[in-house]
């Protein structure tokens, strides 16, 4: 996967600014959502050499992408919640170690 470049970096900020609360509400744990939705504004915008980076991003992508049935990116919006999870309980953590 190839980094994010700054116009999809800020395009990616705008779209989860505007939908981004539709992704974190499927999950049926609310008690984070703030904390998750904020996250990954930061996440987005921080530019952190993260080697999960083109991964992450690939998941805040897809699970924005409304064209495609709700029902279908499911499995997506549950591992970007899964590792902001995780992210946010620990910032070093990896997906793979």
């Amino acid at each position: 996967m190839t980094p994010i470049t700054e116009r999809d970096r800020a395009f990616l900020e705008r779209e989860w600014r505007d939908l981004g609360g539709f992704v974190v509400q499927d999950d049926p744990d609310p008690a984070d959502h703030d904390a998750i939705h904020a996250w990954v504004l930061d996440f987005i915008d921080s530019g952190v050499d993260d080697p999960d980076d083109p991964y992450v991003h690939g998941l805040i992508g897809h699970s924005l992408d409304f064209d495609i049935p709700f029902a279908a990116t499911e499995r997506v919006r549950g591992e970007l919640m899964t590792i902001a999870r995780r992210k946010r309980a620990d910032p070093g953590w990896r997906r793979h170690p």
